[in-house]
């Protein structure tokens, strides 16, 4: 009883009003500065909702993107532009696409190359007004890509022992290598390399005995490298070769753990939550046990690597013994010191009250304390207090707060930050979504769907986006990939890395809600500086809001005469009168036209006149750069083979080819009369003719973004594989044969002019007007024996129409917002030609904007496959109020 009314004390304490500063000028600092933030510097955040998270090469990819601004969230009103970059495998930037956006939504697609490399794409996506918060901000996410035709070497690689010592990591390892139906490669040599990035760590040609088995041996440095991996190649035959690439795990002397007492400090005699995460240094987790040396206690890690246990110190330092539960390797570390006095806090979440607690402790000299709550910048509670027999207690509110991560802060009367606890609150304030089914999930039978969205019990219009899947052809992964709760809500406001973020809102359980809070335990917080609140630091804005496509350029002086430039009026043309629009430009000749709103690349026509020179100018476009040329790759721990999904791969292929063939216009019986005097200058220039394939960068999407001349042909000809590193390119043209050639390499020409393959890579892909390659025998053998390997020809610009200017006139292609494709949706309601090959489509449904209106109701018609005996369906969706909604369901 009498530490009942101690406690009861304490919080009255704690709720009084009295004024402990004598002025308010902390609490009023700190709320001006949250009022400037959210008024004048709106957070945008991006998030895009993949029809799945697992494909096969050459399969589409369709995205439905969502931007909301503001410590709200709501649906953004600023920016109309955002950019969408997908990654190969290596981390290369493989295509950028501009999507346009109204009222913060928009929708996509990538054709995956269909001759590309396997392994864990990334997209971003982020706006320009983004840009001035970090990169952090930017959305991010992981698909695994398939090679659906790749299943003649699917090696697994098992590590029994990792050692570091003498500043060398040593492995050994159990190497087995199959091929999809399980048949070992029996007798056959599999090369290794060992690398970081484009650097070679170790290399050694192994031959696997009859069961397609070996064990081997290698070191490399220990060096925490970003990212490390194994490349596996075996020779499907002498011309071909199949590569694999899987992640190489670090020593568990590299990884970074961190041992985090709750609330940032911890005293001896007082009892503290102490949180800790292991991560490698690519951000993967470490799967550890150990104990605490001198006490009782020992611990293990979730899957993410994160754990927690409970202490009260008596000593300021513990050593720790920590063992990796895979490999067994043993290290021994420290916990964090620990304080001979200072304050401890702890933070009860009770999902039954109505309130946060939190409890601070110790001893504080000054006495005068300043607790903040806040989420995204909008502040719920503050209140000032001071320790009460070394204690004091405070009750925020939950009707206060708002879905998210809350962070309290607990500072000095000068402001200094003592102690801050990470909380994640999520209120009843989501979308109920249902829906309702009619028809038969049989083959070809049509299916309806009617979508309701509610809050409150109330109908709630909406906008969603709905994908239905086959069943048996989606990756257990899909649902811990990430989704619009675990993007909004956690991993767009931490600056760690979040492992499987869907997992934490897979269900409302215990477990999942103790691994979310473990997550706020060890994750640092990284939107507001409070050096910066307390200095009214504003983030420096360098980046606009885009409302449409922007074209920067420069007028200069033609004749680089003393005058200079006056300034003048500048007007662009888009296309064939899509747009005009009239600019100024003032004495150091830089112009920009803003906001234009147009689909592709268009024609531009730009016209200056300068008051002082008149015509004699020229005029340029600055093409803009990509903000990622290229990112860290991923690689998994063993090859990605989903057996649903490639056993349908073929049909798939198929119904996909076929489709694309009706947008294809039969020509024949068509004379054309004349050719323009770019194309005839081309064909004069090519004197060996065009090649079985030519590539036109302008019409590859995101090329400005791309470094060499290889990246333009990587993943884009059937059977030609690309590899570089550094200096080095290698490239196998399949089906050419290597009598009278030099190894393997096919013949390269710059201009019609033999060349290394090192010349090339010292070209711009900005300079280059096209590339052909030849692959057909009989097209190579104007070539001779130099040819017999095949041939990629390239040729650069000429100058005419790109980048230069007549009399102050400039013609240029400029690219505008991606153009969205329309997924494909058969109709069986009748028989046909088109419809007569099987239908195993792995996406049944996909549509990326799908409105509920006053009702709160939408209905959706399909028909199914002729395989799919169960669909699940992804609906995931935002409200005017930015609020949420998501639902995933099976259908039988």
């Amino acid at each position: 009883m009498k530490n009942q009314v101690l406690t009861l004390i304490i919080f009255l304490i704690s709720f009084s009003s009295t004024e402990l500063f004598g002025q308010e000028a902390l609490p009023q600092k700190i709320q001006s500065y949250f009022d400037t933030y959210q008024k004048e510097y709106p957070v945008e955040k991006a998030y895009l909702h993949l029809d799945k998270t697992t494909y096969t090469l050459g399969e589409d990819l369709w995205f439905s993107a969502y931007l909301t601004a503001g410590s709200s969230q709501i649906p953004s009103p600023l920016s109309a532009t955002l950019y969408v970059d997908l990654f190969d495998g290596d981390g290369l930037l493989l295509e950028q696409k501009t999507i346009r956006l109204e009222k913060g939504r928009g929708k996509g697609d990538f054709a995956l190359p269909a001759f590309g490399k396997p392994g864990i794409y990334q997209l971003k996506a982020y706006t320009s007004w983004m840009r001035n918060f970090g990169d952090e901000y930017f959305f991010n996410s992981q698909i695994n890509v398939v090679d659906g035709a790749g299943g003649s070497f699917l090696p697994k690689i098992t590590f029994t022992s990792i050692s570091a010592a003498a500043g060398k990591v040593t492995y050994k390892a159990d190497l087995i290598v199959i091929d999809s139906e399980g048949n070992p490669l029996a007798g056959k040599t599999v090369e290794i390399k060992a690398k970081a990035g484009e650097e070679e760590l170790y290399t050694q040609a192994l031959p696997v005995n009859a069961q397609g088995q070996v064990s081997f041996t290698f070191a490399i440095p220990e060096k925490a490298n970003s990212s490390q991996h194994l490349e596996l190649t075996f020779m499907e035959n002498e011309n071909y070769s199949v590569t694999q690439k899987l992640r190489l795990p670090y020593s568990l002397t590299l990884a970074d753990i961190q041992f985090l007492p709750e609330g940032g400090h911890s005293v001896i005699g007082k009892k503290t939550n102490f949180g800790f995460r292991a991560i490698y240094p690519d951000g993967m987790p470490a799967e550890i046990q150990g104990s605490i040396e001198g006490s009782d206690i020992t611990f293990e890690s979730n899957f993410a690597g994160l754990g927690k246990f409970e202490l009260t110190p008596t000593q300021s330092s513990y050593p720790v013994k920590i063992t990796e539960k895979t490999t067994a390797q043993e290290i021994s570390t420290n916990l964090s010191k620990i304080d001979s006095e200072g304050l401890v806090m702890q933070v009860i979440n009770n999902p039954a009250a109505s309130y946060l607690t939190a409890f601070v402790q110790g001893e504080y000299a000054a006495n005068s304390l300043l607790l903040v709550s806040q989420t995204r910048g909008i502040i719920n509670y503050m209140i000032q207090g001071t320790l009460a027999n070394g204690v004091w207690g405070v009750r925020i509110p939950k009707e206060n707060l708002i879905s998210g991560i809350n962070q309290i802060t607990v500072m000095s009367e000068d402001g200094k930050p003592l102690l801050e606890r990470l909380i994640f609150v999520q209120k009843e304030d989501q979308i109920q979504l249902d829906i309702a089914k009619t028809g038969s999930v049989s083959p070809r039978e049509k299916i309806s769907l009617n979508l309701k969205s509610t809050f409150a019990g109330t109908a709630n219009s909406g906008s969603f986006s709905v994908a239905v899947l086959d069943a048996a052809q989606v990756n257990p992964s899909e649902l811990e990939a990430g989704d619009i709760f675990s993007t909004l809500l956690l991993t767009s406001d931490l600056s760690a890395e979040i492992y499987q973020p869907g997992r934490y809102f897979k269900d409302n359980s215990a477990e999942t809600q103790e691994a979310l809070d473990l997550v706020m335990m060890t994750h640092g917080w990284r939107r507001f500086e409070w050096s910066d609140v307390l200095a009214g630091n504003l983030p420096k804005i360098e980046q606009f809001i885009e409302r449409g496509i922007n074209i920067e350029g420069q007028v200069t002086d033609a004749e680089q005469t003393k005058k200079g430039l006056a300034g003048g009026k500048i007007t662009a043309l888009v296309g064939e009168g899509i747009e005009i629009v009239t600019s100024e430009y003032g004495p150091n000749g830089r112009f920009i036209f803003r906001d234009l709103e147009y689909l592709d690349s268009a024609s531009v026509t730009i016209t200056a006149e300068d008051t002082r020179l008149k015509n004699f100018i020229d005029v340029s476009v600055i093409q803009p750069e990509p903000v990622f040329n290229s990112i860290e790759g991923n690689y998994t721990q063993e090859v990605v083979w989903p057996e649903g999904l490639v056993a349908t791969y073929r049909e798939r292929t198929m119904m996909q080819q076929l489709n694309a063939e009706k947008d294809i216009i039969d020509l024949e019986g068509v004379t054309v009369e004349a050719k323009t005097i770019e194309r005839e200058e081309e064909e004069i220039r090519k004197i060996y003719g065009s090649g079985d394939v030519t590539l036109d960068p302008e019409k590859i999407p995101s090329s400005v973004g791309f470094t060499n001349v290889f990246q333009l042909i990587q993943g884009r000809v059937s059977g030609v594989q690309v590899f570089v590193s550094g200096l080095s390119v290698n490239v196998t043209i399949r089906g050419v044969g290597s009598l009278g050639g030099s190894g393997t390499q096919p013949l390269y020409l710059l201009d019609n002019i033999p060349v290394e393959a090192s010349t090339l890579l010292t070209i711009s892909p900005r300079d280059v007007a096209n590339v052909d390659v030849f692959k057909d025998p009989a097209k190579t053998a104007i070539f001779g024996a130099q040819g017999a390997n095949g041939v990629i020809a390239v040729y650069t610009k000429t100058g005419a129409g790109f980048g230069k200017s007549v009399g102050g006139t400039l013609v240029t292609q400029y690219g505008g917002y991606a153009v969205p494709r329309e997924f494909y949706l058969p109709k069986y309601d009748t028989k046909t030609v088109e419809n007569a090959i099987k239908d195993a489509r792995a996406t049944i449904y996909w549509n990326p904007l799908v409105e509920t209106g006053e009702n709160g109701e939408s209905r959706l018609e399909f028909y199914n496959t002729d395989i799919a005996s169960k669909q699940m369906i992804i609906v995931e969706g935002i409200d005017s109020e930015g609020r949420l909604g998501r639902l995933v369901r099976i259908l039988e």
